[in-house]
């Protein structure tokens, strides 16, 4: 069903343009990253922004593919501090050829990819894999390598002209595969033989070579092998970081390439600013160390719930990823949304979560706040059908009635961010035992005062947190120092949940016992 062209959103906005410009025939959306390092929150941007695309034309009735460059005769460009020293010598090799970390991936580049595939595969994402560098294995970039060779000096002036940037007189728009060293930049060009695709060179041990374009030993200048992709997969629309969308910048140096060097129109540009961690300035890094890798986000959130928080925003807004308290407001925020949705109501991200969804018009996640599900989970100790009945005691029979399985699914994630990335003040575990805690007697006053209160509160939570008031300053004791008696008596803690949420998810013998100080 194609969307109406009033609609403010602003990827209805992008695929309007878009379909304004390719009337007819099947699209061709592209992404690339290359497999460096461990792949973080921040990489799911360019995945995500082309899956948008995908999803948004497909509702539209057109078909499109989503292409994934995987940019593995790319170089190492350095040892990052996460490798081993020896890895100080792979610098300069293309990814694909270096040992992978781990001893028992195919190469470095598979060893992380791999973790990116699976997470794109969590995420729903719909696209065909295309490793870069058996392309040119195959030859066909050959075309392109010797188009970029004969124009030369009109490349050489293009990235002047548009960039300011100006090469050496021994530049040339391709890097060569030494066969003396394994590396891109050691090789220097002496000349290039049309008939046999093959360019003459000195290696790094001062010995003369030539490699074979159609045999992988030639890549281009990353300029202009983007550019090459655009025109041999027929690319019409590409998301890519915005320090790539600065004037001067890659790609209006590429869309001049493509249009004077390979006689092409540039894709559609979706330039998208970055993922940081929540509170942070620079964005997430492997090399520095500040990040949340894809597949650990994806152990403490439904899949759904990271596509929505990409997909709400405008691509060129920096977004925030808040692995700790944060996910509590962005969990219920999708959970409220996918239920407004669902009844019919016009919540304000109504398209990013129908864009986000992938299972139609069931829960992903329940109603049940999720602060307050840490909390009942960590009171259970993990117990699913302890949940379950602490739910129906704190107000949330519905919720348990038709969301079972929601419920039951998001107790993993719950499970695995206590695990990670949970503030230790979060945590706590429900003494079985008594704990030895030393009680003043206008601390025992209170106790029994409530006691006596809290039998009439029918283990109602907001009717316990009054009742623990009331009994402080009946008591004349501070209700500060209530709190945290209680605290000890229970978790052994100075602090915790809501005190009446949480007791009244406990059985009611357990807490007047304890309160009693029976045990």
């Amino acid at each position: 069903m194609q969307q109406e062209n009033s609609s403010r959103y602003w990827l209805d906005i992008l695929v309007a343009n878009i379909l304004e410009k390719y009337p007819e025939g099947e699209l061709i959306v592209s992404s690339g990253i290359s497999p460096s390092g461990p792949y973080h929150v921040g990489h799911a941007r360019e995945i995500l922004t082309a899956e948008a695309v995908v999803r948004a034309v497909r509702e539209t009735g057109r078909k499109i593919r989503h292409l994934h460059f995987v940019d593995a005769f790319d170089p190492l460009r350095k040892r990052y501090p996460y490798l081993p020293e020896s890895y100080e010598q792979e610098a300069g090799k293309p990814l694909y050829t270096i040992p992978a970390p781990d001893g028992e991936s195919k190469s470095y580049a598979n060893q992380y990819f791999s973790e990116y595939e699976k997470s794109a595969k969590k995420l729903g994402i719909d696209m065909e894999i295309i490793w870069t560098h058996e392309l040119y294995a195959e030859g066909m970039f050959t075309g392109a390598i010797e188009v970029a060779l004969k124009k030369r000096d009109e490349i050489a002036k293009i990235l002047f002209d548009v960039s300011g940037r100006e090469v050496a007189k021994e530049w040339q728009p391709i890097q060569i595969l030494d066969e003396s060293t394994g590396k891109l930049n050691t090789a220097k060009f002496i000349g290039y033989d049309y008939d046999t695709s093959k360019a003459h060179y000195i290696g790094g041990d001062g010995g003369e070579y030539f490699a074979d374009s159609n045999k992988g030993q030639i890549k281009l200048d990353w300029r202009m092998d983007w550019t090459a992709r655009w025109k041999l997969f027929g690319v019409q629309i590409e998301g890519f970081g915005r320090e790539h969308a600065t004037k001067g910048g890659s790609y209006d140096t590429g869309e001049v390439l493509a249009k004077e060097i390979f006689g092409i129109e540039a894709p559609v540009p979706i330039p998208y600013d970055t993922i940081n961690l929540k509170g942070e300035s620079k964005k997430m890094s492997s090399s520095l160390g500040n990040l949340v890798t894809l597949l650990d986000s994806l152990e403490i959130i439904p899949p759904e719930v990271l596509r929505y928080f990409t997909f709400k925003s405008r691509p060129e807004k920096q977004l925030g990823f808040d692995p700790g308290l944060g996910l509590y407001t962005l969990i219920d925020e999708y959970a409220k949304t996918e239920s407004a949705t669902l009844a019919g109501e016009e919540p304000e991200f109504k398209r990013a979560w129908q864009i986000a969804s992938l299972s139609g018009d069931e829960h992903v996640v329940s109603t049940v706040p999720f602060s307050h599900m840490v909390t009942l989970y960590q009171t259970a100790q993990g117990n699913a059908d302890m949940v379950l009945e602490m739910l129906r005691r704190t107000g949330h029979e519905e919720a348990v009635e038709i969301q079972t399985e929601s419920i039951i699914r998001e107790l993993d994630y719950v499970y695995n961010w206590l695990d990670k990335y949970a503030p230790d003040n979060i945590k706590f575990e429900v003494q079985k035992d008594l704990p030895e805690v030393n009680i003043s007697d206008d601390e025992q006053k209170f106790l029994d005062e409530l006691l006596i209160n809290i039998d009439d509160t029918n283990m109602e939570a907001d009717k316990i947190h009054e009742a623990v008031y009331n009994s402080a300053v009946k008591t004349d004791l501070k209700p500060a120092v209530a709190f945290k008696l209680l605290y000890k008596l229970f978790l052994n803690k100075d602090q915790g949940p809501k005190i009446g949420f949480f007791l009244s998810s406990l059985d009611k013998d357990f807490v007047l016992n304890r309160i009693a100080q029976k045990g």
